[in-house]
């Protein structure tokens, strides 16, 4: 369980807009802290907010006119354009409280479907998870190792830690593995080989079928 600590300072949540323009200005990225006793208004500088982003840090503890608060990461904005930060929000907990959150989802291993050919698509990279605070896991892996051309892997295939309630849809595709319109990979190629046997074994019993209705008529 990664845990960080993140260094705020509050501001006036007066004046919305025109406040947080002015902030982003000078580094830094407005937020709030939800907190049972009432929200909190802060700012925080956008470095060490994007590199405690990038740590993935699940816990992040902050202290606020000389209080300490123990956090989780709620929500953030990114601009559509730049890719910075523009808002963010941590939601107060304690310990044993459960609490949603997100968590990577981390695929490990080499997928056979590499190396027959195959194109991987990761279809989602992050969870939507239910948990108590002191259990929220720092990623989830999946391994990819027995993947290959052709296969899909859905979310329901994936081995979730003790005490983790994942809230995403389990139908959702993890990774899947294709192989390029034209390309015959090697199972690619065996693949195909199995279609046409098939179709040609679908043939030939529908035209024995037909033979022997004749015969009989």
């Amino acid at each position: 369980m990664a845990r960080a600590s993140l260094t705020i300072e509050k501001r006036d949540p007066k004046h919305k807009s025109p406040e947080a323009r002015r902030l982003r200005s000078t580094g830094r990225v407005p937020g709030v802290v939800y907190h049972t006793d009432g929200n909190i208004s802060f700012s925080a500088d956008n470095l060490e907010l994007a590199a405690l982003l990038r740590g993935g840090a699940n816990l992040i503890d902050i202290e606020i006119d000389g209080a300490k608060h123990l956090t989780v990461l709620k929500d953030y904005d990114v601009h559509p354009v730049r890719g910075s930060l523009v808002h963010i929000d941590l939601q107060a907990v304690a310990l044993e409280q459960v609490v949603r959150t997100t968590v990577s989802l981390t695929l490990v291993g080499e997928a056979p479907g590499a190396k027959e050919g195959g194109i991987i698509t990761q279809g989602i990279r992050e969870l939507l998870i239910e948990t108590k605070a002191s259990n929220i896991p720092d990623t989830i892996e999946f391994d990819v190792s027995n993947v290959h051309v052709g296969e899909t892997v859905i979310l329901k295939d994936v081995k979730i830690p003790e005490g983790v309630t994942v809230l995403d849809d389990e139908g959702t595709s993890v990774i899947a593995i294709t192989v390029p319109r034209g390309a015959k990979g090697a199972r690619g190629g065996d693949m195909e080989a199995e279609a046409a046997e098939d179709a040609a074994a679908a043939a030939a019993e529908g035209a024995s079928a037909a033979e022997a209705a004749s015969t009989e008529g």
